[in-house]
């Protein structure tokens, strides 16, 4: 990502010189600015989640071995949950280190971003009407389901060096998420 800002950065740099990088500095900050209450709102919601609905539930309900029943609560989960990704993104780590699995988080994020029922209401419906709204729904449903069974076997296929790095980072999480939940209930 450092890498990434550099160039594009040079990129800036070259084209509108110095005040093209203050004026890009000033919209960072601003989108900073902007973005930060949500991702605190997000990280604490996530937190308070770990704490009030425990590891063992979420992988009971939607780990590898929920089946069926955990696909269906996932997706459900996915077309219900309100906010923006500032918002999710964290509640879906939660859920990941809480145990879900693959499978499930696919079919939430997935249904999250493509047939959410707040983003239906409030903006496809108003903004596009109801045709459109109902066409693009009924479009989209088949990417959760797609989602659900690629993600998977893709994951599988990554190398073992890189499954092994995202077991740890999710071990992380889940660590300092448990931490922060004994501390909080004072045992």
């Amino acid at each position: 990502m450092l890498a990434l800002l550099v160039l594009v950065a040079v990129l800036v740099f070259r084209k509108e010189g110095a005040d093209g990088l203050a004026a890009s500095g000033q919209d960072g900050l601003r989108l900073l600015r902007d973005a930060a209450p949500f991702i605190v709102l997000g990280i604490g919601l996530a937190g308070m989640l770990t704490v009030l609905v425990p590891p063992s539930a979420v992988g009971r309900w939607m780990g590898d071995d929920a089946g069926f029943k955990g696909l269906v609560i996932a997706v459900v989960a996915g077309a219900l949950s309100p906010g923006g990704p500032y918002v999710v993104y964290p509640i879906a780590a939660a859920m990941m280190s809480g145990g879900a699995g693959l499978g499930p988080m696919a079919g939430f994020l997935a249904m999250r971003n493509t047939v959410n029922v707040q983003r239906l209401l409030v903006w496809d419906i108003p903004f596009l009407g109801l045709p459109f709204a109902v066409a693009r729904s009924l479009a989209g449903l088949w990417f959760p389901l797609v989602a659900i069974v690629m993600v998977p076997l893709v994951f599988r296929l990554m190398p073992a060096a890189a499954r092994e790095a995202a077991a740890a980072k999710l071990a992380r999480v889940s660590d300092a998420a448990r931490r922060s939940g004994q501390e909080g209930s004072g045992r």
